[in-house]
């Protein structure tokens, strides 16, 4: 199990199409990342929470590293920028949030992969990576993931990727100024 505090080492997985590294955002990584964000606003807003443009500003990126660093130290979340490995070219990302410890044992993954790199296999090997660190690294017992009922890709992933449709929660959350039904799906370490 890891240590409260301890920031996970880079994680690799070989998949069809190349494979990932995944790293915790570090400054370094701000140009890249405003970059890929920018670029695939319109080809992400269908699926996330509106954000404004400021999000994409060095004070905000600071904050967040700050964040990240607080959420990481109390063992509440792990974010993850995801590289294509053998090189240094963004991806995506893929971030384990709401860490539960006591009897839940428990997290919630999240993921996006610009449009560019969609369909190569590099969202899958993150959701296996971060799934394996959740399991095998941290000791937790389940992970769960919403998503969109006409998100098909998406889907499709979750479930490739061994996680099981458990309901639906209404108005889950705010997506592009509505809310929106999410298909809730979960991952036992036992499955």
């Amino acid at each position: 199990m890891s240590k409260r505090g301890h920031i996970p080492k880079p994680i690799f997985e070989p998949c069809a199409g190349g494979g990932i590294e995944l790293r915790v955002p570090k400054w370094a990584d701000f140009e890249e990342w405003v970059e890929l964000r920018r670029e695939n606003r319109p080809h992400l807003q269908p699926w996330e929470p509106t954000w404004k443009l400021e999000h994409l500003g060095r004070q905000n990126y600071k904050t967040r590293l700050a964040h990240f660093k607080s959420t990481i130290s109390s063992d509440k979340g792990y974010p993850f920028h995801v590289f294509r490995s053998g090189g240094n070219t963004l991806v995506g990302a893929c971030n384990l949030t709401n860490v539960r410890r006591g009897s839940l044992q428990s997290a919630h993954i999240g993921y996006w992969i610009g449009k560019e790199f969609s369909r190569n296999g590099y969202a899958r090997a993150s959701v296996r990576a971060v799934t394996r660190f959740a399991f095998d690294d941290l000791g937790l017992h389940k992970i769960t993931a919403a998503v969109q009922a006409d998100n098909h890709a998406s889907i499709q992933l979750l479930e490739t990727t061994g996680f099981a449709m458990e309901g639906t929660a209404r108005s889950y959350l705010k997506i592009d100024g509505r809310w929106q039904d999410h298909l809730m799906y979960g991952r036992l370490s036992t499955d």
